[in-house]
């Protein structure tokens, strides 16, 4: 029994560094410090309200028993949503995050986009307020 246990820390011990690695790089990558990563309850509410972009409540969710179950799979979804990826790379979050945490962390052309999708820092070159503004100098055309 004592050699089952062993065996199973040698394996186990690796995968969860790699994995704490993985959100560590997840959340520079959101632009948070990677040490919020480490704190067990912490890191669970910055992935679900601040890089997810989900409210409060989803947070709380994920620890009722089998509601927990619904509420990860909306905060993965909305986290692949968050890095320029479909519903379908949330589900994969979900199923395998061994795969797919390590993919989203390390993959160099995988960019946050904001919160559940939603660019934080428009640019506002695109804005049809700064558009006249720095086309013409003078002001709004008068009508």
């Amino acid at each position: 029994m004592m050699g089952i246990l062993l065996c199973e820390m040698i394996i186990l011990i690796p995968v969860m560094i790699f994995m704490m690695v993985c959100m560590w790089k997840l959340f520079e990558k959101a632009g948070h410090e990677g040490w919020k990563a480490l704190i067990p309850i912490y890191n669970a509410y910055v992935l679900t309200v601040d890089i997810a972009g989900k409210d409060t409540t989803t947070f709380i969710l994920r620890f009722i028993p089998i509601i927990n179950i619904y509420a990860a799979i909306v905060t993965y979804m909305a986290l692949a949503k968050s890095f320029g990826k479909d519903e379908g790379f949330g589900i994969g979050l979900f199923l395998l995050g061994i795969v797919f945490f390590p993919w989203l962390a390390f993959a160099k052309d995988i960019k946050y986009v904001g919160p559940n999708g939603v660019a934080t820092n428009p640019d506002s070159s695109s804005s049809l307020n700064t558009n006249w503004q720095n086309n013409n100098p003078q002001g709004p055309p008068q009508s």
